[in-house]
């Protein structure tokens, strides 16, 4: 399929020309963060998250397996519209994404039918196999100016095994409940009004799954901290 000049030069660009062609820095690199850009190329907009400019062990080491889960998910979820689409892979470090020109939800005031709009794209990414894992903050919930709703930052995600892998499965729907639960808290937040008594419900039990996630999530964020390259 062929395509744009514009996008056929971003297609082509090194690292160097990509952070040249930046307009707007949504985050700058940590120890243990990415860069990310907003690139511009003629009337094209592209995501670059990029650790390839990163220093020691992560950069080497975990930062190639963070962008190929992120890369291979977006990849399996191609097909569903409110998920961005993945543009290129730059090299190990880095890669290309589709713009979706939203904010974050909490910096919005979306209307009914956003919520609505996002329950069932949550929905379908879970029908398609995919639990993003990291939706409990909210930032990851993004919607525009005409109430048009988007899931990004796939790479904490957690992919459905097969019929016969009951254990992992299992492992799986736990993710789907917290996903489901972040969507609940996000409403909460921001619409109480449209909780109904399964949100109210389901925001009142809390599972040993839930607590130990987050208390493995906090180890681990402070174990990386602690042995991440600084200055």
């Amino acid at each position: 399929m062929s395509c744009s000049p514009d996008r056929a030069a971003l297609l082509a660009m090194t690292r160097h020309e990509l952070h040249a062609a930046a307009r707007q820095y949504f985050k700058t690199a940590g120890p243990t963060e990415p860069e990310v850009a907003l690139v511009a190329c003629g009337s094209e907009r592209v995501v670059f998250k990029d650790y390839g400019r990163g220093r020691g062990w992560f950069a080497r080491l975990i930062a190639p397996i963070l962008i190929w889960r992120e890369a291979s998910g977006l990849a399996h979820l191609r097909h569903v519209d409110g998920v961005p689409k993945l543009v290129r892979r730059v090299d190990c470090r880095g890669l290309l994404i589709e713009y979706c020109p939203g904010v974050p939800w909490g910096q919005a005031r979306p209307g009914e039918a956003a919520y609505q709009r996002l329950s069932k794209l949550l929905a379908t990414v879970h029908r398609a196999g995919i639990a993003h894992g990291d939706l409990r903050g909210g930032g990851n919930f993004l919607v525009d100016i005409n109430d048009r709703p988007y899931i990004v930052d796939f790479v904490a995600r957690v992919k459905r095994g097969s019929a016969w892998n009951i254990p992992w499965n299992w492992v799986f729907n736990q993710f789907v409940a917290a996903d489901d639960s972040a969507l609940i808290k996000l409403r909460a937040r921001h619409a109480p009004h449209l909780l109904d008594d399964d949100d109210r419900e389901a925001m009142a039990y809390r599972g040993r799954f839930e607590r130990a996630a987050r208390a493995t999530g906090a180890t681990v964020r402070r174990v990386t901290r602690r042995f991440a390259p600084r200055d």
